[in-house]
């Protein structure tokens, strides 16, 4: 019988390490994994999976600067806009490799939730 719990507990203990390595720190997914996620869920073939991975990256943020210093509030509004820029023409790119049925499918997998932050 001890024996039985020993073993159910590791399994369990494996299980939740193997989610959690898919994850990062804060919670979310690893941004590769995520993209491979998707691929499957919209169902892209390899010409489309290629040509949405190369959209996809773009979207990667810059690097912070190595003096670790955070940028002034004029900077970082600066970098947000410069982002909602890249995030539009990504998502042209990604409207002209999906079919229109793959891209509504893509729109739902990325509204986020209304209401505002978490608390």
């Amino acid at each position: 019988m001890r024996m039985k719990t020993v073993v159910l507990a590791m399994a369990l203990c494996l299980m939740g390490a193997a989610t959690g390595m898919a994850q990062r720190g804060n919670g979310q997914m690893d941004p590769a994994k995520r993209i491979e996620q998707m691929v499957k869920k919209l169902g892209l073939d390899e010409a489309q999976a290629k040509q949405f991975r190369e959209a996809m990256a773009e979207m990667r943020p810059a690097a912070r600067p190595a003096d670790g210093q955070r940028p002034s509030k004029e900077e970082m509004e600066k970098m947000r806009e410069e982002m909602k820029q890249k995030r539009e023409a990504v998502d042209q790119k990604v409207k002209a490799i999906l079919t229109e049925e793959q891209y509504k499918k893509y729109q739902e997998m990325n509204q986020r939730p209304q209401g505002g932050r978490r608390q």
